[in-house]
């Protein structure tokens, strides 16, 4: 059984990008910097993105940052990253974030869309892709979304064509309105949720509806 509601707005995903430091060996194979920033500039001289860090350490191919606080410069946009650890693959530009991940993501109409997890947050930018894992809440002005886990699918060039899949004991809420399912799929380009798996939909309606009091 499916259920298909229409909602307002639409979800974004930026990207992570590989970084590279020099640093002070602490052994053979590792480096530690602290107080960690690193930017990246485009042709056009513009920033393209930044990651800072109270410390990296960097391990032949991967650098682990704590406290990590990153933004990614898109077109008129600005998208924020934060965690207290991160680890960063720099052959794929892999990113996988713990305890305390938020990310914040501008819609359209230039609102905030903030998703937080416990984590980890996997970060699969060539995939086209990011996982949130444990206590997922996706919060934008129109609704509040809460799972188990959730996958987002995104197109860095064309927002329209985001989708995301929640997982596990879903729960949308959107003003005095609730709907619970087994998984929901949201569909940017359409602008609509999918609740599928035991759908349930909890409707008050306004005075004036049921009453025609106006």
């Amino acid at each position: 059984m499916k259920m298909i509601l229409s909602v307002v707005g639409v979800w974004y995903m930026g990207v992570w990008l590989s970084l590279s430091a020099a640093a002070q060996p602490v052994d053979a194979s590792q480096q530690k910097i602290k107080d960690f920033y690193l930017s990246n500039l485009k042709q056009d001289g513009s920033k393209d993105w930044e990651v800072k860090g109270n410390e990296a350490i960097m391990r032949n191919q991967y650098v682990d940052i704590s406290k990590m606080e990153a933004k990614y410069f898109a077109s008129n946009d600005t998208i924020f990253v934060r965690s207290e650890q991160a680890t960063l693959d720099k052959t794929n530009m892999n990113a996988d974030l713990r305890d305390n991940v938020e990310l914040k993501i501008p819609d359209k109409e230039g609102n905030y869309i903030t998703i937080n997890c416990t984590g980890p947050l996997e970060m699969r930018y060539n995939e086209g892709k990011a996982i949130f894992y444990d206590n997922v809440v996706v919060n934008n002005p129109q609704a509040k979304l809460f799972s188990d886990k959730a996958t987002v699918f995104f197109d860095a060039k064309d927002k329209k064509k985001m989708k995301i899949v929640a997982e596990g004991h879903v729960k949308i809420v959107k003003d005095d309105n609730v709907a619970f399912a087994d998984r929901a799929i949201y569909m940017g380009e359409d602008k609509q949720v999918i609740l599928e798996g035991n759908p349930r939909l909890i409707y008050f309606s306004k005075k004036n509806e049921t009453t025609g009091d106006k």
